[in-house]
């Protein structure tokens, strides 16, 4: 291994240890973090597991899986919010409001991304088919984002959409099935 291939993989190490670190920063209410949150409690299971899936030495990885597995059926039961450990999710992540999230264990979420109540993002059809989210998406609730899609950085899904086709960055995404609004303009609140 050359000496540029090792200073990636502690980038990438100081990256996954700081994720919990910007989650809770988005739990931060007036300089206090609220920590009463049902989906912290469920992000905070979830980082554990993501934890147990890194050691490094077989017997404690194995015993940190079986610990993690009844923590994480109760938080899940409690919450109604399910954030299995083999999910890649970027740093930063809130979720808004209570239960009914799902995700499957193979979905790729990026950073500072928002999920609210009632969201499932999963596959259509075969086992490994499902989405790649981007940076900075807020999802509505109610959303469904279904199928070996790509959903770009800077993006908005409206509550309930039904997304089953790529979204590119900069974009809005509402109805069922979702239709792609381009080039939305926020800071403005309308669209191009």
């Amino acid at each position: 291994m050359n000496m540029h291939s090792a200073e990636n993989i502690e980038m990438l190490k100081a990256q996954r240890s700081s994720r919990f670190a910007q989650d809770l920063s988005r739990y931060r209410r007036n300089g206090k973090l609220a920590w009463y949150e049902p989906s912290l409690w469920a992000l905070a299971v979830y980082r554990l597991g993501q934890f147990s899936n890194r050691m490094k030495i077989p017997l404690l990885r194995k015993i940190l899986r079986m610990l993690h597995l009844p923590i994480f059926a109760f938080v899940t039961l409690l919450t109604g919010i399910h954030l299995p450990r083999g999910a890649q999710i970027g740093g930063g992540l809130r979720i808004w409001h209570f239960g009914g999230i799902f995700l499957n264990p193979d979905t790729v979420i990026g950073e500072n991304c928002t999920i609210r109540q009632g969201v499932t993002i999963g596959n259509r059809q075969e086992e490994h088919d499902v989405p790649i989210i981007g940076d900075n998406v807020d999802i509505g609730a109610g959303a469904r984002i279904l199928g070996a899609i790509h959903i770009g950085n800077n993006v908005s899904i409206g509550a309930n959409a039904v997304v089953l086709c790529d979204v590119p960055d900069n974009s809005i995404a509402v109805g069922v099935p979702a239709r792609v609004l381009l080039n939305a303009d926020k800071d403005k609140g309308r669209l191009q």
